[in-house]
């Protein structure tokens, strides 16, 4: 194997890695909230989760802090801070 072909098959790995775990995501925090939480609105830094959304959302969302944290935890997703 080349190392373009190498190169681009790693990107290709990490790409669908981050793409899987923001729909993992999307899908716990939309089963916690009883709501639709899109992809798109997710963003994930480190073990920070941005969730881009209205004010009824966001009250929802810190309302239900602690049970999204236990819920992303335990699905073996690292999140301390839900912005």
């Amino acid at each position: 194997m080349s190392l373009f072909h190498s190169i681009l098959s790693q990107l290709q790995e990490k790409i669908t890695k981050e793409t899987t775990a923001t729909e993992t995501v999307a899908t716990i925090v939309s089963e916690v909230l009883h709501t639709t939480i899109t992809p798109a609105q997710i963003k994930v830094h480190g073990t920070t989760l941005r969730i881009t959304a209205g004010p009824t959302i966001k009250m929802a969302i810190m309302m239900n802090k602690e049970k999204l944290l236990t819920s992303l935890q335990a699905a073996s997703i690292n999140i301390t801070v839900i912005q």
